[in-house]
């Protein structure tokens, strides 16, 4: 199971962000609600509540899928989704979680709500450092350090929440960048290559033009509170070269994840009725890539959401 065919186009600024639109050869409509349109209940675990665990539910109609990076806020104390996740309709599952706020654990509080924002590059690039096991251990600890470089640059949060951060960006008048003046999605586009500092940062891609667009802004707003943390001779960096984003997308491009039954033993190929999904994931050279793939009747298996990071980037190690 390999990348479909990925066509870069011309890059826009935004500050020191460079953004480029991905077009890709992949097939039509997935039938997956993602973004605030899923209907997806997320509670602390009915056995007890667990840092790094939460129950979710698809409520609505079709499949739904919750992204790598995506805040799941409330509860005992804000969470991130670890990993891609697709729920059939109806269905619960216990998901794997990272906490994003390490000075609450309020008992009693049991249910979260989704705004599907996302974390920072900063914070979810330490998702993406321990894909190929390299990083060694607490990585909830190391996410916990990321998070905490915003209260030192943005002023301190009573919890070190994330979330209060992310608010506190939404709502101030005084923020370096304004998301309203990023590009807006193209006709047909389904990703992006962001770049940081003249470098290739991260690819973003989904299955189809709708699920790009349903994540879209957030993608962005986040990135823009990454900015936050940046000396200003990274803010002065020009942009990035049109040809450094194509060879960043032809080397997640090159990756190859298998077959879709036939991936490694400890990624479960889980069954929604009629469609099916599997998470994916692999490094090669300065490139990690990690999401998740597909498979409805009568269809060969396709990517519906994949991320690759360059793991040499500076951002990757900021923590």
């Amino acid at each position: 199971m390999k990348v479909p065919q990925l066509h870069v186009g011309a890059g826009s600024r935004l500050g020191p962000l460079s953004i480029f639109p991905v077009w890709t050869s992949g097939s039509g409509s997935l039938g997956i609600s993602t973004g605030t349109h899923a209907d997806v209940a997320v509670t602390e675990l009915a056995s007890g509540a667990q840092v790094g665990r939460l129950t979710v539910t698809n409520n609505g109609p079709h499949p739904a899928l919750l992204l790598e990076g995506e805040l799941l806020e409330g509860g005992q104390q804000h969470r991130t989704c670890a990993r891609d996740v697709v729920l059939g309709p109806g269905e619960t599952r216990d998901i794997d979680t990272f906490c994003v706020e390490a000075g609450r654990w309020e008992a009693g509080e049991t249910s979260h709500r989704r705004q599907a924002r996302r974390a920072p590059l900063n914070v979810r690039s330490e998702l993406a450092n321990g894909l190929n096991g390299e990083r060694g251990g607490n990585r909830q600890g190391r996410i916990w350090e990321r998070v905490r470089r915003f209260d030192a640059a943005r002023g301190a949060s009573a919890t070190s929440s994330l979330l209060e951060h992310l608010d506190r960006f939404k709502d101030g008048a005084h923020n370096r960048f304004d998301a309203a003046e990023a590009p807006a999605p193209l006709e047909g586009q389904r990703g992006v290559v962001i770049g940081l500092g003249r470098q290739p940062l991260l690819l973003e891609v989904f299955g189809t033009n709708t699920l790009f667009r349903r994540h879209y802004r957030q993608l962005i707003d986040s990135a823009l509170l990454d900015l936050e943390l940046l000396p200003p001779q990274a803010l002065a960096s020009g942009p990035m070269p049109g040809q450094r984003a194509r060879d960043f997308a032809a080397q997640v491009q090159a990756m190859d994840f298998g077959t879709f039954d036939g991936g490694p033993a400890a990624v479960e190929v889980r069954n929604h009725g009629a469609l099916r999904s599997r998470n994916v994931s692999r490094a090669a050279g300065t490139v990690t890539a990690a999401g998740i793939a597909v498979e409805l009747p009568t269809r060969r298996p396709q990517l519906a959401h994949l991320t690759g990071w360059n793991t040499k980037h500076p951002l990757m190690e900021m923590a």
